[in-house]
Parts: structure tokens; C-alpha cells; sequence
């Protein structure tokens, strides 16, 4: 919504859970975290200041699609920022293995 008031625009395709909306510096792009496909990835989409409008379909930024490396799914602990060229993420490993324990009938 315009900031002196107005209509609300909507900017993400309601596919996925969107979230954590973020500005690039020069306000031609909204990244936000966004869920689809099974996995939190980082998208962005195409802004024009002068219409307040989006431009452009949605891009990917990152293509998380494993637990061995992912935006964490307790998304209220995860961080996005931006500044000049840089993209910044929280993120985690996750792994699971199968142990087996002898003797615990002990």
C-alpha cells in the first residue's frame, strides 16, 4: 500500500507461504522468503517506484531443495537482510542417521 494510505497491491503470487518482505537499497526489488515446492527459498520480484506496482513475474534467488542445507522451517528464527550487493540468510544443516546401540537391555 502506497505509504501515505490507499489500496492494499499485492506483490507475491499466493502459492506458498510468503514471508520476511525485504527492500533492496535501490527499491526496484521486494525479496521475501517464500514457501513452495516442499522447501523456504528466497524470492524476488520487480518493483517500479513510480507506479508502486510490481513488475515482472517472481525469480527465484536460491534453490534450497535439501535438509542438508536449508532455511530453517521455524521461520519467526529466520533472518533475512540486504545491503549494497549482499544477500544474508539464516540457514541450516540438518542430517539424520539410523545408530544402532548395543546392550541396552542392560
Amino acid at each position: 500500500m502506497p505509504a501515505s494510505g490507499g489500496q492494499w497491491i499485492q506483490i507475491a503470487e499466493d502459492k506458498g507461504w510468503d514471508d520476511k518482505p525485504r527492500w533492496s537499497p535501490d527499491g526496484r526489488f521486494v525479496y521475501y522468503v517464500s514457501y513452495r515446492q516442499g522447501f523456504f527459498n528466497v524470492w524476488g520480484v520487480g518493483f517500479d517506484p513510480a507506479t508502486g506496482k510490481p513488475v515482472g513475474q517472481p525469480f527465484a534467488v536460491t534453490s534450497f531443495d535439501k535438509p542438508s542445507l536449508m532455511i530453517p522451517t521455524n521461520i519467526p528464527m529466520v533472518e533475512l537482510s540486504i545491503v549494497k550487493d549482499r544477500l544474508t540468510l539464516t540457514v541450516e544443516q540438518s542430517s539424520g542417521s539410523i545408530w544402532v546401540l548395543d546392550n541396552v537391555d542392560r
